[in-house]
């Protein structure tokens, strides 16, 4: 009967406690009048760094080439392109880049059928039936681009001799033209593996009887990383066995935000009338995707990859995400609008990757020259903590880091004033506001902080935020 007893006490107790903890929350609205920023005359220190990741073109203007020279690593045009050259990249400043990288089709090569053919691509030619999988066609990739003077063909990786000379010439390109690793786009191979392609893979198994082309993929990738060669791929996580383990840097693309087009009539400045402007889609993974947590669940998955893999050399995820420009109007009367700075995709593309600890950049492609921010400079530190938390008081997330902390919230049609709450959060300090460029203060490890939501000019809706803050 005691035993009974002291069970029941301990169960009790048990709850109690727990009880307890569920009512400390890590956040909580307030009202605007206990939100109070810091005036300070001039800008406190603020640590800064190298950027991580970047897209640049060898002949961009002084303005591009300046904004590579800011990143560790950069990737600067085609591994095969003979207008650029080691000297081109020197005079230009380009090698003091950590990592200057080439662009590179991994499983194919373009056969030019007028004008001139490298000695390498000649040779896979007059040996196509063998060297490549598709001697007779179909060549998809030319004919959907409508590229009249191409064919795509494909390595046939499962020939050794196809296998070392592919590598051999990639290396050698690297480099007489100085770049120091290489990207390679379509890089899991699983091209093969779509019905358009069914004849390549059906010509590699008429070649190769029980072969897996994948395995073959993988052998690329080790005799790369055998020869200490930096590699960054496009999505190699899709075959992740074959290829994390041999690269050190893998990329997603339009995980966080994408470009895309939405028809409408009006006036841009340097470009007249137009009959469809980009816009931002926030949340690009389904087409019925409507929440951050879809991005969430294959940041997640490529989470816990990075951390499979991490044993095996490979080191992170590069979110590569596409922005449209913001559009503000000229005159309040007209239809002309002028492109600005997207600030507020910026900054959610780079809040998102950094809930995960992640590499990130957003490209603008309507103008390149307005993706160029700051963020991308600040130093975070270490991050803290296993993941991101959900916030308690709204639709949004924060992550932890020694030097500050990041946040993204659901869109919101009113201004909120959310206090935060964490041990990570530094005790009595000052703490800055990148986005809005204030100071906060912080008392006992908590912050009141205002979130502003931005409402798209164009679709006329509020949009999801990202926000950086960082101690002095």
């Amino acid at each position: 009967m005691k035993r009974l007893l002291l069970h029941v006490s301990i169960t009790v107790l048990f709850f109690a406690v727990c009880s307890q903890a569920q009512i400390v929350k890590n956040s909580e609205l307030v009202s605007k009048r206990v939100y109070k920023s810091i005036n300070i005359s001039s800008d406190l220190n603020i640590t800064k760094k190298k950027g991580e990741y970047a897209l640049a073109s060898v002949f961009g203007d002084e303005k591009e080439l300046a904004w590579a020279k800011r990143f560790d690593m950069v990737e600067l045009g085609n591994v095969e392109n003979e207008n650029v050259t080691y000297n081109i990249l020197q005079s230009k400043g380009l090698l003091q880049i950590k990592h200057p990288i080439a662009y590179d089709w991994m499983p194919a090569f373009y056969y030019y059928t007028e004008g001139k053919n490298r000695a390498f691509v000649d040779w896979l030619y007059q040996n196509r039936a063998v060297m490549t999988l598709n001697s007779e066609g179909p060549f998809i990739h030319c004919k959907e681009n409508h590229y009249e003077w191409c064919r795509d063909y494909y390595y046939n990786l499962a020939n050794k001799e196809v296998l070392d000379k592919r590598v051999n010439d990639l290396l050698e390109n690297m480099r007489i033209r100085g770049f120091k690793g290489v990207f390679f786009d379509w890089a899991s191979g699983s091209y093969i593996e779509e019905d358009a392609y069914k004849p390549m893979l059906q010509n590699f198994q008429k070649l190769h009887t029980r072969k897996n082309y994948f395995d073959f993929v993988s052998q690329f990738y080790q005799k790369l990383k055998a020869s200490n060669t930096f590699v960054v791929t496009n999505q190699g996580f899709r075959k992740a066995q074959y290829i994390l383990p041999f690269v050190q840097y893998d990329m997603t693309e339009s995980y966080i935000t994408t470009d895309k087009k939405k028809k409408l009539k009006i006036q841009l400045m340097q470009k007249g009338w137009v009959d469809s402007v980009a816009v931002t889609d926030y949340y690009p993974i389904y087409n019925d995707s409507t929440k951050i947590t879809d991005s969430l669940k294959f940041i997640d998955m490529l989470s816990a990859y990075r951390k499979k893999y991490k044993k095996f050399g490979f080191k992170n995820f590069i979110y590569l995400n596409y922005l449209a420009p913001e559009y503000e109007k000229v005159y309040e009367s007209s239809l002309l609008y002028a492109m600005r700075k997207p600030k507020n995709g910026i900054y959610f593309s780079y809040a998102m990757a950094k809930l995960a600890d992640a590499m990130v950049y957003a490209e603008v492609p309507e103008n390149r020259e307005l993706e160029r921010d700051e963020v991308y400079f600040y130093d975070l530190g270490k991050v803290l903590g296993d993941t991101y938390e959900k916030l308690d008081a709204i639709e949004g997330y924060v992550r932890f880091y020694e030097k500050g902390f990041v946040l993204v919230a659901e869109p919101y049609s009113k201004e909120l004033y959310l206090k935060i709450n964490s041990k990570y959060l530094k005790k009595d300090a000052i703490i800055y506001d990148v986005y809005s460029k204030s100071y906060l203060y912080l008392s006992t490890h908590n912050v009141i902080i205002h979130l502003k939501f931005h409402k798209d000019k164009i679709t006329k809706k509020h949009l999801p935020l990202g926000r950086v803050y960082l101690y002095p």
